[in-house]
């Protein structure tokens, strides 16, 4: 059966409860706001199951917008690449093809580290 809402403080608790792996938790400003924009709650003041796919899909959006702004940290006014970790000026020996190192010699080895510290991380605020 599908649940009808009317309400935006409402609809924000019911989506909240319903995607628990949300970058993260909306509010009812938020609920408002996307329905003045005409993103959700089209259809004659009711939120349907589309409009929790539609509020999913923007989450989504703006978690991979700011993964972009993160990337875009490292390098200075120069677009110089530093170190993720230390900040220290990466080098590219010129006519090397591939992709450029994030990390500098010193930090790479603990580089794996720090990705299973991240995904334990991640992990546990998933179940909990």
């Amino acid at each position: 059966m599908t649940q009808l809402i009317t309400s935006p403080s409402k609809f924000a608790d019911f989506f909240n409860t319903k995607v628990i792996g949300a970058y993260r938790q909306i509010t009812a400003d938020d609920v408002r706001d996307m329905t003045t924009c005409g993103l959700i709650g089209k259809h004659g003041g009711w939120y349907l199951q589309l409009d929790l796919e539609t509020v999913r899909a923007i989450l989504q959006y703006e978690q991979l917008r700011e993964n972009r702004e993160k990337r875009d940290e490292i390098r200075d006014e120069e677009r110089v690449l530093h170190c993720r970790r230390c900040g220290v000026v990466l080098d590219r020996p010129d006519g090397k093809k591939g992709r450029r190192r994030e990390y500098c010699d010193a930090c790479q080895s603990s580089r794996s580290t720090m990705r299973g510290r991240k995904w334990r991380e991640k992990m546990k605020a998933a179940m909990s």
